[in-house]
C-alpha cells in the first residue's frame, strides 16, 4: 500500500518538475514573451542564428517537460476513477487522452524550434513559416487542454461523493480555468495586440491559467493521495 502511494505521489510531483522545466526553457530562449508574429522573416531567421544554441537547448528542455506531464494526468486519473467507479470511468479515460495531446502541442512546436535552428542558413521564408507553426501549436493548439481541465472539473461536480476525493469548489475552478485557454485559438487571426501569440489573452492569460491549473492541480491530487478516504478505498495503485 505504502509503495503504490509512493509511485501516484512521484508521479503528481511530475507536474512541478515540468512547471520548472518549461519556465526554464522560455526564458533560456528569451520568450517571455514569444516573439512577435509580426517580425519578417529576415527578423525571424536572424533570431534563430543568433540564439541557436540556447534554443536548442530550450526546445531540448521543453520536451522533457512536456513528456513529464504524462505522469501528472496518470495521477489525476487515478484519482478520477475512484470518483466514478470501477465499472466505466469515460471522464479519467478523456482526460488521459486529452493529456495525450497536450503532451504533443508541445513537443511537435519543440522539435519546429530544433528543425529551425538546425539549419538557420535555410531561406528567411521557410524558417518564418517552419516558426509560424510552431507557435500555432504551442499557443493555438489548446482544444486538448481545455477537454482536458472540463474532463476534470465535471468529475469533481459529478455527485456529492466526490468530494472525499476532489473539494466541490475545484471542479468550478476547472471550469473557470478552461475559459483562460480560450484566447489562444486567436492566434490565427492577429499579427499584433492582445490576441496575437505574445499577447495578454493569447499568452498571458492563458500562461497564469494553465501553470495556475497546474498548482492547485498538484495540491488537491496529492491530497487526495495522502487521504483516509484513498487508503481504506484499496486505491492507490497505478
Amino acid at each position: 500500500m505504502q509503495r503504490n502511494m509512493t509511485s501516484q505521489l512521484i508521479c503528481v510531483h511530475a507536474a512541478m518538475a515540468m512547471a520548472v522545466l518549461m519556465g526554464v526553457a522560455l526564458l533560456l530562449a528569451g520568450w517571455v514573451p514569444p516573439p512577435s508574429p509580426a517580425m519578417s522573416a529576415l527578423e525571424t531567421a536572424q533570431m534563430y542564428t543568433g540564439g541557436g544554441n540556447k534554443i536548442r537547448f530550450a526546445a531540448l528542455l521543453m520536451m522533457l517537460g512536456a513528456t513529464l506531464f504524462w505522469p501528472f494526468a496518470v495521477a489525476i486519473s487515478t484519482q478520477m476513477k475512484r470518483i466514478e467507479g470501477p465499472v466505466a470511468q469515460p471522464l479519467a479515460g478523456v482526460q488521459m487522452a486529452c493529456a495525450t495531446g497536450t503532451v504533443m502541442a508541445i513537443i511537435i512546436p519543440s522539435a519546429l524550434w530544433l528543425v529551425c535552428a538546425f539549419r538557420p542558413e535555410r531561406s528567411p521564408e521557410i524558417v518564418q513559416a517552419l516558426n509560424d507553426l510552431s507557435w500555432m501549436f504551442f499557443i493555438g493548439a489548446v482544444p486538448p487542454a481545455l477537454i482536458q481541465v472540463l474532463a476534470v472539473g465535471l468529475c469533481a461536480l459529478y455527485r456529492p461523493s466526490a468530494a472525499e476525493v476532489f473539494p466541490r469548489w475545484y471542479g468550478f475552478f476547472c471550469l473557470w480555468t478552461a475559459t483562460g485557454f480560450v484566447g489562444g485559438e486567436t492566434v490565427g487571426f492577429f499579427h499584433t495586440g492582445p490576441f496575437a501569440w505574445n499577447g495578454i489573452f493569447a499568452f498571458w492569460m492563458a500562461a497564469v491559467f494553465f501553470f495556475g491549473w497546474i498548482l492547485v492541480t498538484w495540491w488537491v491530487v496529492m491530497r487526495a493521495i495522502c487521504s483516509p478516504a484513498a487508503e481504506t478505498s484499496g486505491a492507490l495503485s497505478l
